[in-house]
């Protein structure tokens, strides 16, 4: 070879070089100028992608600033161009949506110009920004639901003064109050003040025996002082010093089954008195006791009357005393046993009527302001053999276990 032909073949190899180098830089790959998104390509001139860059175009995917093409995804005035959707004011461009005023940040859901740009999705001020749902107010915040005051806060429901609080149902003053059925404020109770005006109420038991006196001892002994026994007549037993005079109203030989305006038997002759009249259970109702403490029935059970007859004459007897005090309270006694000579019947009867008499027989006898309860002395242990000297009267000992049963009862209730 010559020498003068040296440099046209060194200018040959770097045309060919030049031109391969060319070809490399133009090559249809992803992104290149004929690529998805070339001149013609699926994202042409006016496809997506713009002019000359289709999605990813002239700087490929992630080019200089949009996923795509020079200015954004979508060139020129492909969708995505200078008036369209993805444009400079497209969607993510400066006033597109996602903008200053956008949900979220200040520009763009994500870059400051559009997606995928430069300061792409998720970018400096993008979705949940300082002013975006969620941001400080936003739901869930200070102040949202289940907040300080939210419910179940500090006097939601509940609270201090929720059903059931301090005066709620079930309270100190509630259905039943301090002292149950017929407690003090409770239903049925009668909102007493003041001392209580109690009346032992009966035949010779109440009347002629120790057992009022020592009753007002037991009471007194046990801290309930606030209470008065009120009657007509006066119980000046020899009881024990402790066991001073008292009041009541006792008639010897009465029968409770004489009292009721409707009583079928005939006049008493056993006794100059007589043996009671509805006349006289007028009177004795009219004192308006609060307190009954009916212990009678005993002369009747003597006399053979039926165990029906005694209960509805003892119904009677409260209504009436109900005529002048709608609050009275009724403590009706289930009798001592009686066993006297010649009654062959009266322990078997005494024995009915105390079965007779039970919580149920109280219960439908009651009132809302007037209780009815029961005294179990039939068997608070009394013995007729022991306990009396004549099968009937309790002396000191028996009289001592009656005042015993009824101070439990009426402790119990709790009215003083």
């Amino acid at each position: 070879m010559k020498f003068h032909q040296i440099p046209r073949l060194f200018a040959t190899i770097c045309l060919a070089t030049l031109v391969a180098a060319c070809g490399n830089d133009t090559t249809p790959s992803s992104g290149g100028a004929t690529a998805t998104g070339g001149t013609s390509a699926s994202g042409g001139t006016t496809n997506t992608g713009g002019a000359s860059s289709a999605t990813g175009g002239s700087m490929s995917t992630g080019g200089s600033v949009a996923s795509g093409g020079s200015p954004t995804t979508g060139g020129t005035s492909s969708t995505g161009g200078a008036t369209i959707s993805g444009g400079a004011p497209s969607s993510g461009g400066a006033s597109a949506s996602g903008g200053a005023n956008s949900t979220g940040g200040t520009r763009a859901t994500g870059g400051a110009v559009v997606l995928g740009g430069a300061p792409t999705s998720g970018g400096a001020t993008g979705s949940g920004g300082s002013g975006t749902s969620g941001g400080t107010t936003g739901a869930g915040g200070k102040i949202g639901s289940g907040g300080t005051t939210a419910t179940g806060g500090k006097s939601g429901a509940g609270g201090t003064t929720a059903t059931g609080g301090t005066s709620a149902a079930g309270g100190t003053t509630s259905t039943g109050g301090t002292t149950g059925t017929g407690g003090i404020t409770g239903g049925g109770g009668s909102s007493h003040t003041g001392v209580w005006k109690v009346m032992p109420f009966g035949d010779s038991i109440t009347g002629s025996t120790c057992y009022p006196q020592v009753l007002s001892a037991q009471l007194i002994a046990g801290k309930h002082t606030n209470f008065q026994f009120v009657g007509t007549v006066t119980n000046n037993q020899s009881c024990g010093a402790n066991a001073p005079s008292v009041k009541t109203e006792g008639h010897g030989g009465y029968g409770v089954t004489y009292l009721p305006s409707t009583s079928t038997r005939g006049k008493c002759t056993k006794q100059p008195q007589g043996c009671g009249s509805y006349a006289e259970l007028q009177t004795w109702a009219a004192e308006a006791p609060d307190i009954v403490l009916m212990h009678f029935a005993t002369n009747d059970v003597w006399d053979g009357r039926a165990t029906s007859e005694i209960l509805s004459s003892f119904v009677a007897v409260i209504a009436e005393f109900r005529k002048n005090n709608p609050s009275v309270i009724f403590f009706v006694s289930k009798i001592i046993k009686l066993n006297p000579s010649g009654c062959g019947s009266c322990l078997t009867d005494v024995a009915a009527l105390a079965a007779a008499l039970t919580p149920a027989w109280a219960a439908t006898n009651s009132m809302p302001t007037s209780p009815v309860y029961i005294i179990d002395h039939y068997d608070c242990g009394f013995d007729p053999a022991t306990d009396s000297s004549d099968g009937v009267h309790p002396n000191l000992t028996g009289a001592t276990k009656m005042a015993t049963t009824s101070v439990s009862a009426i402790a119990a209730s709790g009215y003083f």
